[in-house]
């Protein structure tokens, strides 16, 4: 009697469903905001919907039809009820995990495990955070990365004349929810350089298509602003502001774009800088280095280490994967390139989803090419087999200890959110607006339920992760 086996790609489902549980959890205990969320509740109230496509295509610098259209819609449709905006952040995060567990299609056990690292190295990384970030409607962010997504899977899947004529509207869609979709068009080329079968010259053409309509609607339609030469972002271990930017690269901005983009580089492969600022170089000079931030530092370090060694000393074999690799290298760098201006983990969520692409087919091409090397070579121990034996357990659990962070981190937002309509209600300016019935609505329901203060968690989960608040003395 044959015993039934777990398929290989039930592993990294099942674990991309344990991880959208772990962080929406969490979620679920966020309430309303009151920084900016009730501007954009208020405009979608107070606005018809004449006034709200108007406005929405005739924005300036921050030129995102899509995401002002769904405020509308959304507020439309469920009001101030909060639950329907939680469960719709979390399942934006689980299509995008759904849509790389079927990128990577996991047909054998090693591959399976390749998968899991790299969807908790997703969740675990800083990048990943502004997915969580609350918003009346579709999150901008989560939305145009489950959409870059569907383009790549689209470009690895057999070609179709329906498919092809899809990138149209895919990417027209992308770009019309968050700049970021730019991104698409860079990705394709690649793709369609290397051969990627659903990544056909009709295809190219309709993603072209859709940029070029994006590009006539923007320019044709908005209020043309000019985007400030310099904005603050961090720079060596401190925040620097626009004036004192000026004085320091006001001659050469150039030499700040490649600053900016190293540092959102580095961010992803070593997660130092944070936003432009050294911390743990910094923490180093003060004599005092946080656990949390080793922990970062260390399980990127030794992530990249592998990849690299792995993507130099072992063959990829299938054309699939090197598909995967030539995308997931072309996020990593045009994402890091996208934050040249100014650097914020936010922006390099792209670079993140290409890193977490790259480590996949890595550990699959080390790990099979150490399988072929032990079979024909039995006892042989060479370098390999001491990344494989130790380097990649030290990955694993280093991502799974960023995850577990990810969900205290949500805990830390959902307290903030809640100081915002308490203790710092006055300090943000709730008293000086006009005292609206929204506005009294949307606080009482935050203050009807109070979320847990995270203050007064065990002193190692301040040790060990990263978080928003400094513990509350033990009385």
């Amino acid at each position: 009697m044959s015993q039934r086996v777990i398929r290989p790609w039930v592993v990294p489902a099942v674990c991309a469903l344990v991880l959208t549980s772990i962080l929406g959890i969490a979620l679920l205990r966020l309430s309303w905001p009151f920084v900016d969320l009730y501007a954009f509740l208020y405009r979608a109230a107070s606005t018809t919907w004449r006034e709200t496509i108007v406005n929405a295509f005739t924005a300036g610098v921050e030129y995102r039809p899509l995401m002002t259209i769904g405020v509308k819609l959304a507020h439309q449709l469920v009001g101030l009820r909060l639950w329907p905006y939680q469960v719709l952040l979390i399942l934006q995060f689980a299509a995008l995990l759904a849509c790389l567990v079927w990128l990577f299609k996991a047909d054998t056990y090693r591959r399976a495990a390749a998968a899991c690292v790299a969807l908790a190295c997703l969740a675990g990384l800083h990048s990943s955070r502004v997915m969580f970030t609350f918003a009346p409607s579709l999150n901008n962010h989560s939305m145009t990365a489950v959409l870059l997504m569907v383009a790549v899977l689209l470009a690895l899947a057999p070609r179709s004349r329906a498919v092809e004529l899809a990138y149209l509207p895919l990417t027209l869609g992308a770009l019309l929810m968050l700049e970021s979709g730019a991104l698409i068009v860079a990705v394709m080329l690649v793709l369609w350089k290397v051969g990627a079968p659903g990544a056909s010259t009709r295809a190219l053409t309709a993603t072209l298509a859709g940029a070029a309509i994006y590009v006539v609607v923007r320019v044709g339609l908005s209020a043309q602003a000019g985007a400030s030469t310099y904005t603050e972002t961090g720079l060596g271990f401190a925040d620097v502001d626009p004036g004192r930017l000026d004085q320091i690269f006001g001659q050469a901005p150039w030499l700040l774009w490649i600053y900016n983009v190293v540092a959102s580089l580095l961010s992803v492969l070593v997660s130092e800088p944070r936003a432009g600022k050294y911390h743990l170089i910094e923490s180093i000079l003060h004599g005092n280095v946080p656990a949390w931030t080793a922990v970062h530092v260390i399980t990127s370090l030794v992530t990249t280490s592998v990849v690299a060694y792995a993507l130099a000393t072992s063959r990829i074999a299938e054309a699939r994967d090197r598909q995967i690799a030539a995308a997931g290298l072309t996020l990593l760098t045009v994402g890091s390139a996208l934050g040249f201006l100014y650097t914020r983990d936010r922006i390099i969520l792209w670079a993140g989803i290409g890193y977490a692409m790259l480590v996949y087919v890595a550990l699959v091409a080390l790990l099979d090419s150490h399988e072929r090397r032990r079979r024909l070579r039995p006892g042989w121990a060479p370098l390999r087999l001491v990344v494989v034996t130790f380097a990649l357990p030290i990955v694993a659990a280093g991502w799974l200890v960023r995850t577990g962070e990810a969900h205290l981190q949500l805990r830390d937002t959902a307290w903030e959110n809640y100081q915002e309509w308490t203790t710092r209600y006055e300090e943000l300016g709730g008293r000086s607006r006009p005292q609206t019935d929204m506005l009294e609505l949307l606080r009482a329901k935050a203050l009807a339920q109070p979320p847990a203060d995270p203050r007064r968690d065990p002193q190692w989960t301040y040790t060990l992760f990263e978080r928003e608040f400094e513990r509350a003395p033990v009385p």
